[in-house]
């Protein structure tokens, strides 16, 4: 994984209203998105064993056609569910991203035929993974800006946002909005939104805590 670029942030953390679903960013409009697994899948149960799920990563990244989409990009697991229904039902589903290219691939292994049953690919943004919430959090924390205001790194919570402006060099990135504690305020203290796909810090804000 490359070395978590930045770009150029304010040199401090001024009050603002954190960006909204349809507030104008500076590099383009950014609004919320619901990720979804094509196929439905619930989280991994009783059913799948840790040996289960790192097998079905493997034959999944194994596979050819998985292969095709995430050849010469960086990419990433993010999570290994159980297929929730249809003719599958049960069987583990490896949900890999591809940051190079936006594009989310869904593979259903058969454990016992050892190999990958049917393989999924399009550009609507999976869920955002505990791994990814982690970096986020982490090239948060490496900018120094909110650390330096006394904000509590570790307490952010983050959702994917989709750059939606065709122009902007963002679009089809893998954005997050991360939103900072402290859990007892109906408002958070401060946000950030994270690129990904290219490992940068975008932008960060302290929130007014008047009316929250």
């Amino acid at each position: 994984m490359p070395a978590a670029g930045t770009e150029a942030v304010p040199a401090a953390c001024p009050a603002a209203a954190p960006p909204g679903g349809d507030a104008r960013h500076r590099r383009g409009l950014l609004t919320p998105v619901a990720p979804a697994r094509r196929f439905g899948a619930e989280e991994a149960g009783p059913g799948l064993t840790a040996a289960d799920r790192d097998r079905a990563a493997e034959l999944a990244l194994a596979d050819p056609e998985v292969r095709r989409s995430i050849e010469g990009g960086r990419y990433r697991v993010l999570g290994v569910h159980t297929t929730a229904a249809g003719r599958h039902r049960g069987d583990p589903l490896v949900v890999v991203y591809n940051y190079t290219d936006g594009v989310a691939v869904e593979a259903t292994v058969g454990l016992a035929a050892g190999r990958v049953l049917e393989v999924a690919t399009g550009r609507r943004p999976p869920a955002l993974a505990e791994a990814e919430q982690r970096l986020a959090r982490d090239l948060v924390r490496d900018s120094r800006l909110l650390a330096a205001a006394g904000v509590d790194i570790d307490a952010g919570a983050g959702r994917v946002l989709a750059e939606v402006d065709l122009h902007s060099p963002r679009y089809r990135h893998r954005l997050v909005d991360l939103r900072f504690g402290p859990a007892d305020r109906r408002l958070p203290s401060a946000f950030a939104i994270v690129d990904l796909s290219d490992e940068s810090v975008l932008t960060t804000g302290l929130v007014s805590s008047r009316g929250g």
